[in-house]
């Protein structure tokens, strides 16, 4: 089965490119209504062909129903284009196959702190737990989980789970800049009280859409 990251970042390319091709073959007017619906029956279309692997098709299902619920307003292309920056921008040269490694993960780290969060990842985390940090912006790691999900070699080969209670787009944001894609579990109740879960996959694979930069939006 296809590598979900990479199919989504062939499926975005490919609707970017056909709706630029019927735009400027003047089938589609250049705006952003009829943009939207091109784009809505274009995510139908692809859905009836199965043109892309099983792994997005979650993916697919969703954006045919905020086209249909939402109309105009779905905003198809934006997203399309704000996924699509960000895995061109995450690492060109070596698109998605370059590994994550523990060196990016203690450089998150070391930023937060700087940013004045408190930075947390001494003990395990295998019950829920209350963390107390007098409203101080929160990131917890598990410390077994940590020294299970890193190789020796220092790659990251098993998911790691990281707790935040604070800005998620700033921790988004600065985890982007150091190759890190993060993948929501959930943004509020998570083992760690009030900390919402994100994910960071080997080689940035999750299994559906990491949470985009601010900075991939244009």
């Amino acid at each position: 089965m296809a590598v979900y990251i990479e199919e989504i970042g062939k499926l975005v390319s490919d609707g970017l490119s056909e709706l630029a091709e019927s735009v400027e073959s003047g089938k589609t007017p250049g705006n952003p209504v009829s943009e939207t619906h091109f784009l809505s029956a274009w995510v139908t279309k692809s859905i009836k062909q199965q043109r892309y692997d099983h792994s997005v098709a979650k993916t697919l299902l969703a954006w045919q129903q905020q086209a249909r619920s939402m109309g105009k307003n779905a905003q198809l292309k934006q997203q399309f284009v704000q996924i699509c920056n960000t895995l061109t921008g995450l690492n060109p040269a070596e698109a998605l196959t370059a590994a994550v490694t523990a060196a990016q993960i203690q450089a998150l780290y070391q930023a937060l702190t700087a940013a004045g969060w408190l930075v947390t990842t001494e003990f395990e985390v295998n019950r829920k737990v209350t963390h107390h940090t007098n409203g101080q912006a929160s990131l917890v790691v598990c410390a077994k989980q940590y020294r299970e999900a890193i190789a020796e070699s220092g790659d990251v080969v098993k998911p790691l789970s990281l707790y935040l209670r604070g800005d998620a787009k700033a921790v988004i944001d600065t985890a982007y800049q150091h190759g890190l894609l993060l993948f929501k579990v959930t943004d509020y109740k998570s083992k760690v009280k009030y900390h919402g879960e994100y994910v960071v996959y080997p080689c940035n694979h999750g299994t559906h859409l990491p949470e985009l930069p601010t900075q991939a939006a244009q």
